[in-house]
């Protein structure tokens, strides 16, 4: 049934990213032209005290949220530069022309600036954010990369994941429970390459903050597969893990197929009663072009019940 809906939704999807941005058009050729706009969508900032960061949060609300006192289910995607506009078209997809799934908040999270100020200040901030423990060479190379793009300015760390996590936490869903009207045991968490390891690391290192995981192409070996010192401790003092777990990867990515195949190899000999896991691989995909496919897919497997 999922598989069914899910590709004959394929084609309103691409027609629902496009819709879902309203464009304030002129009425004539000479007038000038407008800024686009985001559908029920705003743009806030939270300062996060614990990283000394102030982030950009992206909020796409459902169509009926004014209209009544429905509370919600909550998205949390890591990478609004890349992965919110995709996300939201989805999603609009597929609550306005089937049933495919309910009615949600969608929030991402992004680093601020405009243009490629705005890519580096992304680069830099999710390398420091989603990995767990220091690498010098991650950032040297990230370092590298900015530079070339003229952000001599911006610092690259690693490392920060539990700092980065304390944030979500103590910061970040506090806030978002305050503002909108959310329901407090139904949240989800969206992360793909470092945001993927970065959903494993808040998986096994905060289990009751989130009760669904899309995880896209992650990062497992990074530090030598340091994530699976966190899987090992969260097994050794816990004899269940209540989560829904989606995880996939491109076709052409081979490492990854086979990190995430023993990964899941892994969890599964845990036997953890209330875990539940759907693997997919894109086939014909890479690293980049997966996401649009994972995304779409994702939200079928996890919310198509």
């Amino acid at each position: 049934m999922k598989k069914i809906a899910f590709c004959q939704l394929i084609a309103f999807t691409v027609l629902f990213m496009t819709t879902s941005l309203l464009v304030a058009q002129s009425s004539s050729p000479s007038e000038t032209n407008h800024q686009v706009t985001l559908e029920r969508t705003e743009i806030r900032t939270l300062h996060s005290e614990i990283i000394d960061q102030d982030y950009e949060l992206f909020i796409s609300l459902p169509s009926s949220y004014h209209s009544g006192e429905k509370h919600y289910p909550l998205i949390i995607g890591l990478d609004a530069y890349t992965g919110f506009l995709h996300a939201k078209g989805c999603i609009d997809a597929y609550t306005y022309l089937a049933p495919l799934m309910p009615e949600v908040i969608l929030v991402g999270i992004g680093y601020g600036g405009t243009g490629y100020m705005e890519f580096a200040r992304w680069i830099a901030g999710r390398t420091r954010d989603f990995t767990p423990v220091r690498k010098p060479s991650i950032e040297e190379y990230y370092k590298g990369f900015i530079v070339q793009k003229g952000f001599n300015q911006l610092e690259v760390h690693t490392g920060g994941a539990a700092q980065f996590l304390s944030f979500l936490n103590s910061e970040l869903l506090p806030f978002l429970l305050k503002e909108y009207r959310i329901e407090s045991d139904n949240k989800a968490l969206f992360g793909a390459s470092f945001g993927g390891l970065f959903t494993l690391y808040a998986l096994f290192n905060s289990s009751d903050s989130f009760n669904k995981y899309f995880i896209e192409s992650p990062s497992i070996n990074y530090s030598d597969g340091a994530i699976y010192k966190d899987e090992a401790r969260y097994a050794a003092s816990h004899s269940d893990l209540s989560a829904e777990i989606f995880i996939c990867a491109g076709g052409q990515e081979k490492n990854l197929i086979d990190n995430i195949n023993t990964l899941d190899s892994l969890l599964r000999t845990r036997k953890y009663q209330n875990l539940h896991i759907e693997k997919v691989f894109f086939e014909g995909e890479n690293h980049i072009s997966c996401a649009p496919a994972a995304i779409s897919r994702g939200l079928i497997e996890l919310y198509n019940n």
